[in-house]
């Protein structure tokens, strides 16, 4: 099959591409890192990852109470937020998130979401140079702060959430979670991928058996969104890259089972 796969579905065919291709590894810009922390400019990137890490899943938190005011049709430079838990540290931005493909003619469609522009920042080598917020602290639950707003294009913001998630927390087997039907044996994301064909394909035949082949596509769509953006924003993080090799090809296995046509994986790969 080469570099691409078709399926076939009654009377539509669906072409995907074999494998995922990997992003040129980006040094994160000077200047990026300098707009939201200038103090970490001459610190080792992979410190700051690391320290994020261990604060990540206590600032994920934070954001999941975090309720905004409603917003008009044009967006403000700045937005009130409710913050309901302070147990770590504050939002500094909300993304105004929407889609680079936008339809002519179409409303364009808007969704915000909180964040904190160190995360982002470390990570993201095409990210847009952040606005410097006003320091906000919130003493206790309840209080609002006001943080900037910050359009970012991407193409496929319905699967922002899973990407975002993982920028804070790093867990494999939470990404995967988001992106497959079934939880993933942990051997597949842990183990020397040319040991464990047997039991990805033995994997996929469980998927293929419990879900419809429109209802893989569903899912191999989001696998697919989360790779556009992970090379639309710049990151490369192996982890993050092993969860979409083990998604992707676990999901076109699946499909080739479902589709009745097992052999275009092993022809292809």
């Amino acid at each position: 099959m080469g570099d691409s796969t078709t399926v076939s579905m009654s009377t539509a065919s669906v072409s995907l591409p074999r494998r995922l291709a990997r992003s040129e590894i980006v040094e994160i810009p000077e200047s990026t890192l300098q707009a939201v922390a200038p103090e970490l400019v001459h610190t080792h990137i992979d410190y700051i990852r690391e320290g994020l890490e261990c604060l990540g899943p206590d600032m994920l938190r934070v954001l999941a109470g975090i309720k905004a005011e409603p917003v008009s049709n044009v967006l403000p430079k700045e937005l009130s937020i409710i913050v309901n838990d302070v147990s770590s540290d504050m939002p500094t931005h909300m993304f105004a998130v929407f889609s680079s493909r936008q339809p002519a003619g179409a409303r364009r469609r808007v969704t915000l979401f909180p964040a904190h522009n160190l995360v982002f920042a470390t990570h993201c080598a095409n990210l847009p140079i952040l606005p410097t917020p006003t320091p906000a602290l919130a003493e206790c639950a309840g209080q609002e702060i006001r943080v900037p707003i910050v359009p970012l294009c991407i193409p496929a913001p319905e699967v922002f959430p899973q990407l975002s998630t993982f920028l804070y927390t790093k867990r494999i087997d939470h990404l995967l979670g988001s992106l497959l039907p079934l939880a993933t044996p942990p051997q597949l994301y842990r183990d020397d991928p040319t040991t464990v064909m047997p039991l990805l394909t033995q994997f996929a035949q469980k998927i293929a058996d419990t879900y419809t082949a429109k209802a893989l596509l569903q899912h191999i769509a989001k696998v697919h969104g989360t790779w556009r953006n992970t090379v639309a924003l710049g990151i490369f993080d192996e982890r993050l890259w092993c969860a979409l090799d083990v998604a992707w090809e676990v999901l076109l296995t699946s499909l080739a089972i479902s589709t009745g046509k097992p052999h275009l994986m092993t022809e292809s790969a």
